[in-house]
């Protein structure tokens, strides 16, 4: 067992300094006398299922290549598959690496698939189903998201109105540029999104005014 002579206390386990003085420890470790748990960081076990599910979207992928090679040599679903899994691994990752910070998680979530909803529909045929429905109905829903993660968990303003200042000036913004130059044939949701979110800044404006301020004094260095 290692012994520290300063302290001149036996001290169990391996240890690499005295936990008491950090001085040197003498004699030989013991690592099945450890009477603490190893801790695994919050990082590494991120990091670990990373790999994991990146392994376990390859495997699925690798199948649906060895399957259509075998069965269907002339069809292209693989190319769906492969699309869809790499849409679900970035949504994932972002997931993983945004999941202490739940609102800042959903404001890049709903930024992340309006894009991808964008290149699937350019990638199936355009049919305008993305920025018609998909961009105003999941703006909508994260600004709903927020302001009830808001209420439940009860995040300070100070917290909360970088994000939800963000969503809104998107769902603001946005669907009124779609609406402005492209031929949309249902404009009722673009409408609605950029009303109510337009409601959201007027109201962080006039109440939340300072926040604001001090957010962006802090992100932009002003």
């Amino acid at each position: 067992m290692q012994y520290c002579p300063l302290c001149q206390v036996k001290v169990a386990g391996h240890k690499r300094c005295c936990p008491l003085c950090e001085g040197e420890l003498l004699g030989t470790p013991e690592p099945e006398t450890e009477v603490f748990p190893r801790v695994i960081p919050p990082h590494k076990l991120a990091r670990i299922a990373r790999r994991i599910i990146t392994l376990c979207l390859l495997v699925v992928v690798l199948g649906c290549v060895q399957v259509e090679s075998v069965w269907h040599p002339s069809s292209n679903w693989p190319l769906i598959v492969i699309a869809a899994v790499t849409c679900l691994w970035l949504s994932v990752m972002l997931g993983i690496s945004r999941r202490r910070l739940l609102m800042q998680n959903i404001t890049w979530q709903a930024i992340l698939f309006s894009g991808l909803s964008v290149l699937w529909d350019h990638g199936t045929g355009w049919r305008g189903w993305s920025i018609e429905w998909v961009i105003p109905i999941l703006c909508i829903s994260a600004l709903g998201a927020l302001l009830l993660l808001k209420l439940i968990l009860r995040v300070p303003m100070v917290d909360a109105v970088a994000w939800l200042g963000t969503l809104s000036v998107l769902g603001w913004i946005v669907p009124l540029l779609l609406l402005w130059f492209r031929d949309l044939r249902v404009v009722l949701p673009s409408m609605i999104c950029s009303g109510l979110s337009f409601i959201m800044v007027v109201v962080l404006v006039i109440f939340f005014h300072r926040y604001m301020r001090e957010e962006a004094a802090r992100r932009f260095h002003l």
